[in-house]
């Protein structure tokens, strides 16, 4: 039997070891939870070797990684986030090809928080509507009270997921605003499942009783892009288009400097 040439036998050394090493990194810890029952997806790490064309991916369950071909995938613009090497990342396989990849996302990519704009209404008062009670507003009150919010949530890893938008109150006087703002969805985890996202709300109930698992509610979309800065899911017949921002505090931190101006504000007219 010829022996491989000592560079090929290195170079195979180097790019299991670098799959590896990136198995360890805190970014690319590979999620090994428990697989949700019907998920096809395929999960791994990306190694070495990964392009426009081809994908090198280290399954979560060890062994050799695999090479997929994208090709086709990256024409059609089923390719979701950058993929950088070491990156957790999710597959789909054509069915009929067990060597080519549909659907890519990015998980590592996918993680983070993501948020869009709410813009709050004008309540209707005993004597006018909606409409004629932000007519009457003057300027320093629109300037005091709408305040736009950043409504989201934050994906973290091993599934789990918090909310977005939320803002601490610093008195009682709520219902004393000229304006209100919708409810803050409260996620709690999420999962891509055959290239959809999944998002699940709150398993405790408004009374604070546990909520069955089959019983708990969620929302899921179609990835439409998936970027550094920006993401797009079909939720429904809407597409929901969110930025990413550092985190939940940050993303509204102007929102709950003006709750604290404006709570003032009503604490002295009071």
């Amino acid at each position: 039997m010829k022996k491989l040439p000592i560079i090929i036998v290195c170079l195979i050394a180097l790019f299991v070891a670098a799959c590896a090493n990136d198995a360890q990194g805190d970014k690319s810890a590979i999620d090994t939870d428990t697989r949700v029952k019907g998920d096809h997806t395929i999960y791994g790490l990306a190694c070495d070797g990964t392009n426009d064309s081809t994908l090198v991916l280290l399954p979560n369950e060890g062994g050799d990684p695999v090479t997929y071909d994208i090709l086709n995938a990256t024409r059609s613009k089923q390719i979701f986030g950058s993929l950088s090497i070491g990156d957790w990342v999710g597959l789909m396989v054509n069915p009929k090809n067990k060597k080519e990849a549909t659907l890519v996302i990015d998980l590592d990519e996918l993680k983070g928080t993501w948020t869009f704009q709410v813009i709050p209404k004008v309540k209707p008062t005993a004597t006018m509507t909606a409409e004629e009670a932000e007519a009457a507003m003057t300027d320093s009150m629109k300037a005091l009270y709408m305040v736009p919010r950043e409504y989201g949530f934050t994906l973290k890893r091993h599934y789990q997921a918090s909310p977005v938008g939320t803002i601490f109150k610093e008195n009682t006087l709520d219902d004393d605003s000229p304006v209100s703002y919708p409810l803050v969805t409260n996620y709690t985890s999420w999962h891509v499942i055959n290239g959809r996202l999944y998002l699940y709300k709150d398993t405790v109930d408004d009374k604070g009783k546990r909520i069955p698992q089959k019983d708990v509610g969620f929302d899921d979309g179609t990835f439409v892009y998936l970027g550094t800065d920006s993401m797009a899911a079909l939720f429904g017949k809407k597409v929901m288009q969110y930025h990413r921002k550092e985190n939940a505090i940050q993303a509204n931190a102007k929102a709950q400097a003006a709750e604290h101006k404006a709570s003032a504000t009503d604490t002295i007219k009071k």
